[in-house]
């Protein structure tokens, strides 16, 4: 039986080494002495390669700079992506071995910059990274040498680094292992190697050698001795087996604390176009934004990098121009208070749009080349797969802007030109404390107060999408928020974050639904429940029964008038006997424009405008007003106001209207009868006043 010592080498970093056998002293005596190899036969072509390791694991670093040392390459460290860009500014490398998954720049993401830069673009690159993520890489054409799957053995690593450099290994693999030196030892003992040996941390646990760990150490077979070829051979390659790090999936990192929104941007786009002229904004102007960015970001250079700041997208001069660019966009928008943002594909560039007190105007315009980087690199800060361009996609993210968590919905379609991405805007408007910060008119506060006051009942706010239907139940909710209170809410998503109340986000791809919610609610001994919308007939019974049962109610609906929300819910199938004993109170609202009280415009009723008013409505506009346009507004308007319809269900004829009648113009003639202003008058009386203008009134009126 031969006998096995450990390898000086592999002790001394703490590996499983690859055992060699031991030469008796008899034996050693009568072999030759070895020679120094010659200096072209030792570093016959290593010594001029340069090795860039970037991970930000320090002690996987260290594993893979020491096995490229001793094997004559010259190494250069990065801990992550903006470390490597500042390293390979200053020293170009033969090769970068990059991981996946890193702080501040991911290793897609470098890889991007490194191909969009002239100089650098037929760099080789070897990638370490999992099963998953390589599959999606080899379908964008990125251009990598190889895909390394970590734990990845020595062998196997300098393997592809040979094949990288478009050499051979300097022996054949198959080779039998060369015996090392003889020493002199003082006596020969069977040293007993165990199969296994656990090291601590598991994180730095060194494997064996591919062909040491074919077979169980106990179990190797001996070896007969063979006698040491006389020529001279080169020094095999030191072996040093890599670390096996703690095995997760790979999901994109969340950002820390606002910008770092850490993306994969797409494959490198088509050569770069002529940037089309801007219209609309100047976003550039807005942001002071030099426009040699944008010819940066198309030819991929940048300046070095310092170190990031991570208080919020301001904090963003350090970050690619990719980066740069896309949380320039989001902070115009929310500096605009933007509701929407637009980003739209055409044949020679891409528009990006915001729509702005519920009218879209153009941000900027973008070099179509850049587009697919673009999208990427929003997909990635929603979690959403980048390589799938085909079907539509729904995703969210959230940053940090001057303090504030703003959070974007994200829905991407594909159009024939690209894919189109509107980020719907979350977070940004501020509660209201009190009902007067509703304008709503004193009978209209009268009834909504007194619906607060209620212990039980069903309070309706109605509206299309964007009406300002969430702003109202929350300043509801804000007025009834007391220690003493248990309020819980089941929204689709959560607009607002409340102290001391407890929300739920609906995912109905898990099945956590709007009716599986309210009935745990019911369990949750709640005092207020808050239900995002009413959306079928499960929801609606579970709401109106919870409502009669002691709980105090609010929900939406996507109706155009109070009492059509009466009739939508019998014909959802609720019984009317329960609508009549539930409902307590129900507000219809819209958003207006308000004109800009700097430069507004004073005229009458136009003979066209006559033609959608009444005569009594012609008699009451004596004065109108218009938008005129200035510096300080948005053509002329400036921010929006709320035009309420309130109709409070107190009587008991509008009680036993409900239980027998289905004819929404009978209830809208008793609620009018009873005191309620239509949606139709509520704007009148905002044009009377000098709020708005005729055509933003008739955008209500005709609705």
């Amino acid at each position: 039986m031969t006998m096995y010592a450990p390898s000086k080498q592999g002790a001394d970093f703490g590996t499983k080494s690859a055992m060699a056998p031991a030469v008796s002293p008899a034996r050693a005596q009568s072999l030759p002495a070895a020679k120094p190899a010659p200096a072209s036969a030792q570093r016959p072509a290593n010594a001029a390669r340069t090795v860039l390791v970037v991970d930000d694991n320090r002690d996987y670093r260290e594993l893979v700079k020491h096995l490229l040392m001793v094997n004559h390459y010259t190494v250069l460290e990065a801990g992550n992506g903006q470390e490597a860009m500042e390293v390979i500014n200053r020293q170009v490398p033969d090769l970068v071995l990059v991981d996946f998954n890193m702080p501040k720049m991911n290793g897609y993401e470098l890889i991007q910059e490194i191909r969009s830069n002239y100089e650098t673009r037929k760099l080789r690159i070897i990638m370490f990274t999992g099963a998953t993520n390589r599959a999606q890489l080899r379908t964008l054409n990125m251009d990598i040498t190889d895909f390394l799957e970590k734990p990845v053995s020595n062998a196997k690593l300098l393997d592809s680094i040979y094949r990288a450099f478009g050499s051979v290994p300097q022996q054949a693999p198959h080779r039998p292992e060369p015996k090392p030196e003889p020493r002199p030892e003082p006596k020969q003992e069977s040293v007993e190697l165990p199969e296994e040996v656990e090291l601590e941390p598991p994180s730095l646990a060194i494997e064996r050698f591919e062909k040491a760990s074919a077979l169980p150490a106990a179990a190797a077979p001996a070896q007969p001795e063979e006698p040491l070829p006389q020529e001279e051979l080169p020094p095999e390659p030191v072996q040093v087996e890599l670390p096996t790090e703690a095995r997760q999936p790979e999901p994109v990192a969340e950002p820390e604390s606002g910008p770092e929104l850490i993306a994969q941007p797409e494959p490198p786009a088509p050569a770069p176009e002529p940037e089309p002229e801007a219209e609309g904004v100047d976003m550039d102007a807005m942001l002071g934004e030099d426009n040699a960015e944008l010819e940066m970001l198309e030819s991929g250079g940048f300046g070095k990098d310092e170190p990031q700041d991570n208080q919020g997208l301001e904090n963003l001069s350090h970050d690619s121009p990719l980066i740069q660019r896309v949380n320039k966009i989001l902070m115009a928008a929310v500096e605009m208070r933007a509701s929407d943002i637009h980003i739209e594909p055409f044949e020679n560039r891409v528009v990006v749009r915001v729509r702005v007190d519920g009218v879209l105007r153009l941000l900027t315009t973008l070099p179509i080349s850049i587009h697919q980087r673009l999208t990427a690199r929003i997909k990635i800060m929603s979690s959403l797969v980048i390589t799938e361009r085909r079907l539509p996609q729904d995703g969210q993210f959230r940053v940090v802007i001057r303090g504030n968590k703003i959070e974007f919905r994200v829905s991407t379609v594909p159009c024939i030109k690209g894919e189109k991405i509107v980020m719907r805007v979350l977070g940004q408007s501020k509660l209201n404390s009190d009902l007067s910060k509703l304008t709503l008119s004193p009978r209209e506060h009268t009834c909504v107060e007194g619906a607060l006051k209620s212990s039980n009942g069903l309070i309706l706010v109605t509206g299309p999408t964007g009406s300002g239907k969430t702003t109202t139940l929350y300043t509801m909710i804000n007025v009834l928020n007391k220690p003493d209170v248990n309020i819980m809410t089941a929204e689709d998503p959560v607009e607002y974050e409340v102290p001391n109340v407890n929300q739920v986000k609906i995912l109905s791809s898990i099945g956590l639904t709007f009716e599986s919610t309210l009935r745990a609610f019911l369990r949750q001994d709640p005092d207020i429940m808050l239900v995002g919308e009413i959306r079928d007939m499960e929801t609606a019974e579970i709401a109106i029964k919870a409502s009669i049962t002691g709980h105090l109610v609010f929900s939406t609906l996507h109706t155009n008038s109070a009492p059509g929300t009466i009739i939508r819910l019998t014909h959802m199938g609720v019984a009317p006997y329960l609508v009549a004993a539930s409902v307590k109170l129900v507000v219809a609202q819209r958003l207006v424009r308000t004109l800009c009280p700097h430069c507004r415009g004073k005229g009458g009723v136009t003979e066209d405008d006559k033609k959608f008013l009444t005569e009594e409505e012609i008699a009451s506009l004596k004065i109108v007003y218009h938008p005129v346009g200035c510096h300080s507004c948005n053509g002329g308007f400036s921010g929006r106001r709320a035009v309420f319809e309130v109709m409070p269900v107190e009587s008991t004829a509008m009680r036993q209207m409900i239980t027998t009648s289905n004819d929404v113009d009978k209830l809208n003639a008793l609620a009018v009868s009873e005191g309620m202003t239509s949606l139709r008058q509520s704007v009148l009386d905002a044009v009377r006043q000098g709020q708005t203008s005729l055509s933003e009134a008739f955008k209500i009126m005709m609705g």
